[in-house]
């Protein structure tokens, strides 16, 4: 009988001690993402979309680091979801859609990345995953020091390299 009654008491105590680790953010606390320029984000989003926005990786609606574009995925049109984008090519708002998701996909990593010139953009599972480093079901899609590297790591620098993203887009299938 004892023995029952130490575990509830000590099951009690780890409910207790874990609900307090569980601390809720105030209603008013924002993170505060600094973020490369949206502006020079459309070469960077092209390469995304072609590599990664097929419908059966990035181009679904329900992942994380969702990728919108004329490869795949379209947003609705005038917010009616029955009525896909019928353009040919992938539009501004598929293209802020496309910054909004892989801005918010890691937001203080992405802040960090930023101010620091982008000189350790490992820390983003944005280059991690593509690069092998960590487990992506796409499997291993760039490699160090390719054009694909520069592009996306141009853009966190701030400094978007337009002619590496249009080489990587058009150099890899």
């Amino acid at each position: 009988m004892k023995r029952h009654w130490v575990g509830v008491v000590v099951c009690a105590a780890l409910f207790g001690a874990s609900a307090n680790a569980c601390n809720v953010p105030a209603s008013g606390d924002r993170v505060v993402v600094e973020a490369p320029d949206r502006a020079t984000f459309e070469p960077v989003s092209a390469l995304l979309e072609h590599r990664c926005g097929s419908l059966d990786c990035h181009g679904q609606s329900s992942r994380n680091l969702r990728l919108y574009g004329n490869e795949g995925l379209r947003l609705a049109q005038d917010g009616d979801a029955s009525r896909p984008s019928s353009t040919a090519n992938t539009t501004d708002a598929e293209v802020n859609e496309n910054y909004l998701s892989v801005v918010g996909l890691e937001p203080e990593l992405m802040t960090q990345v930023v101010r620091e010139g982008a000189t350790n953009p490992l820390r983003l599972s944005l280059m991690r995953k593509p690069l092998g480093i960590e487990n992506h079901k796409g499997g291993t899609l760039f490699n160090q020091g390719d054009s694909q590297v520069a592009c996306v790591t141009s853009w966190l620098a701030g400094h978007t390299d337009s002619a590496m993203c249009a080489s990587a887009t058009a150099n890899n299938p």
